[in-house]
């Protein structure tokens, strides 16, 4: 099995890459997006990527670059978010693996896609519709501090309709409010922490 690693946490990146060789695993490991993307031609089983990145891409991005080159994906990452395994199962990522696994699964996980084998993964996570761009959107405009008047008004939308997508957003996620609805979105991947 041959493995390319795109990692941006050196430390961990150089870490699992001892780990790989010493199970008999070839992998090369970088983590530039530029050298990855040099790399990526080559001979690979399997590409390991991360999601985010110190760089301008996201994991999700490379994915969506690179998904039709006929390679094996697998999203390696400490982000273990229902929404972020959605994604990137959707874009066709072949299995969601956490960075906090012991080294054997990992490895057993590995060998799994290499083989073609089925992936199965938790059936008791709860995968919910997913919120709009527009959602997301409003969402954090409401926890922005304006008014329901002046979120309206800067997105263009009467107030009416702002609350109907305030409904729809508390009923996808099945919060009372709008911090209700921030902290349960936040968890499952769906929005970015503010800044």
């Amino acid at each position: 099995m041959k493995i390319l690693l795109l990692d941006d946490h050196k430390i961990f990146g150089e870490s699992l890459k001892v780990l790989l060789e010493e199970r008999g695993i070839s992998c090369t490991y970088t983590s530039s997006i530029k050298n990855f993307y040099e790399e990526v031609e080559g001979d690979y089983d399997i590409i390991l990527l991360d999601i985010n990145l110190k760089e301008e891409e996201t994991g999700f991005d490379i994915l969506d670059r690179i998904h039709d080159k006929g390679k094996k994906i697998v999203i390696l990452t400490s982000y273990d978010m229902i929404n972020y395994k959605r994604i990137a199962l959707e874009k066709g990522a072949r299995d969601f693996i956490n960075k906090s696994l012991d080294g054997d699964d990992v490895i057993e996980r590995l060998e799994k896609v290499y083989k073609d084998e089925k992936i199965s993964f938790d059936g008791d996570e709860k995968i919910i519709e997913p919120l709009t761009k527009r959602e997301e959107e409003i969402l954090i405009e409401v926890l922005s501090g304006l008014t329901k008047k002046e979120i309206a008004d800067k997105l263009y939308i009467s107030e009416r309709t702002l609350y109907n997508h305030l409904a729809n957003i508390y009923a996808k996620l099945g919060a009372k409010n709008a911090i209700e609805a921030y902290k349960i979105a936040l968890e499952l991947g769906y929005i970015r922490p503010l800044m």
